[in-house]
């Protein structure tokens, strides 16, 4: 599959079957997710999933609604491998996550399955939950295959036109 493909086939999915994802859909995916990029090579994230019910309900205190995912992940930045810009001093580490988080999400598609990125969740209570030490969950990842009835949201089509956002320098 090329990536425009890719790109053109991603929405965020909203339903979920409750078929499990295979071991080796998880592998490819996180193989590709080592590839990505990050400032300095930093790799400043841990990734925890889950991919039992037993797992998931562990992090329903983080968060109630799934939408049926029988895979979620947890990317986590680590505290102390914050990486910060030496001109402006400002910390870029959730850049970092969120490349890691689109590569998942991308990688996701490359091996045929839905995904919605979730930023709505109580990091604290995650935090708890998975007793993480030295990290911070930063967003979620809901993995799986669509239902037959899921369908992107009625605002996935709005998109600005390439000349709404993209400004030549010259």
């Amino acid at each position: 599959m090329d990536f425009e493909k890719i790109c053109d086939q991603r929405y965020s999915v909203r339903s979920f079957s409750s078929t499990p994802v295979e071991d080796e859909k998880i592998a490819r995916m996180l193989e590709m997710v080592k590839k990505a990029p990050t400032a300095r090579n930093n790799q400043p994230y841990e990734i925890f999933y889950a991919k039992t019910p037993e797992g998931i309900s562990k992090l329903l205190p983080a968060r109630d609604n799934y939408f049926g995912a029988p895979l979620v992940f947890v990317i986590c930045s680590i505290d102390e491998k914050h990486w910060h810009n030496r001109q402006s001093g400002r910390e870029f580490t959730c850049q970092d996550v969120g490349i890691i988080a689109t590569t998942l999400m991308y990688a996701a598609t490359e091996v045929g399955l839905g995904s919605l990125y979730v930023c709505a969740f109580d990091p604290i209570v995650a935090k708890e939950v998975l007793n993480l030490q030295g990290l911070t969950a930063e967003c979620m990842m809901l993995v799986g295959y669509p239902n037959e009835d899921a369908k992107p949201s009625a605002m996935h089509d709005s998109r600005r036109s390439v000349e709404e956002f993209a400004h030549e320098i010259k």
